[in-house]
């Protein structure tokens, strides 16, 4: 079972394009290992809506705070991970202060290629490794799910400790980016789940991704993630009946303020989108070595703790 296999590992980094539900994907795995019993973690990074709207939670900003029993939520600002690791390493707050407020270390953070992106990963590795106390050898979190950026920018991401690595080969960040490498390469302690919709653009990315993963970051995804899927609703027969009768135009009433012309055309529609559906997941299995596993379209108005329990409900199964 995919969520077996998930709760194996330590790291759960959900990739794809923009617009594929990739937050929705994530807080409802996270929701479904918090039941599990597991203390789990759910990170963004730099969202500007976050996840825990989703769960019915506040925004809880830059600090990791729980949301739900065993369930907590953080979203991750370059800008403030990097203060926080300016103010470790330099301990004394008067001095971090002052090199903090200097226009010329604003320049270097905002001029210096993929070190926001370095800092971040280099953050949630330390959250990774963090013990529940100080004296305790058990971890902080079992699980922590990474909501990355939309496919180009977290290929990007996921890129930055190859290349700081092999471009600074000795001295703290050339360390620091290994370290994080290695994380990121760990097959028993992270996995790379893809995310998608049936869609064309999507599936392209996909097959995109797990290339680039695969050769140029040595890193082999663990599943795809199909959402929005349009599933069967109707019969056979019903199917049949609906194009039947939309070919003969017919017309009247199903019911008070409900035109037969207007509910034949809805379901028409899905059915249009259930083919779809069928089309990119079979075009995805062939071309992908991946297991996938499938989630409905919600037709819910707003997402809400609901949506998020059904889906986490459909991940466990899976």
């Amino acid at each position: 079972m995919l969520l077996d296999d998930l709760l194996d590992r330590r790291l759960v980094i959900l990739s794809g394009k923009g617009g594929t539900g990739k937050s929705v994907v994530g807080a409802a795995l996270a929701l479904a290992a918090a039941e599990r019993g597991r203390r789990v973690l759910l990170a963004e990074i730099d969202a500007p809506l976050e996840a825990s709207r989703y769960l019915g939670a506040a925004p809880a900003g830059s600090r990791d705070t729980e949301v739900r029993p065993g369930l907590s939520v953080v979203n991750l600002d370059p800008a403030a991970v990097m203060d926080e690791y300016v103010r470790h390493a330099v301990r004394v707050e008067l001095l971090a202060r002052k090199l903090l407020d200097s226009p010329i270390y604003r320049r270097f953070f905002a001029a210096a290629p993929g070190l926001p992106e370095l800092m971040v990963l280099g953050k949630i590795m330390v959250l990774e490794e963090a013990r529940a106390g100080r004296f305790s050898s058990r971890p902080r979190y079992d699980l922590i799910v990474v909501d990355a950026p939309a496919t180009g920018h977290g290929l990007s991401l996921l890129k930055v400790p190859l290349a700081a690595s092999r471009a600074v080969p000795v001295g703290p960040v050339g360390h620091h980016a290994r370290r994080v490498l290695a994380l990121l390469q760990d097959a028993e302690r992270t996995a790379l789940v893809l995310v998608a919709v049936p869609e064309e653009m999507a599936a392209v990315e996909a097959r995109e991704l797990h290339r680039a993963a695969v050769e140029e970051l040595g890193i082999t995804p663990r599943a795809l993630v199909l959402n929005e899927c349009h599933e069967r609703r109707f019969t056979r027969e019903q199917e049949a009946e609906i194009r039947r009768l939309a070919a003969a135009g017919a017309s009247g009433r199903l019911a008070q303020g409900v035109g037969l012309r207007a509910a034949l055309s809805a379901a028409r529609r899905h059915l249009r989108r259930r083919k779809l559906t069928q089309f990119y997941l079979t075009q995805l299995r062939r071309s992908l070595p991946l297991p996938i596993v499938t989630l409905p379209y919600l037709f819910d108005e707003d997402i809400g703790p609901s949506s998020i329990e059904r889906l986490a409900r459909r991940l466990e199964a899976a």
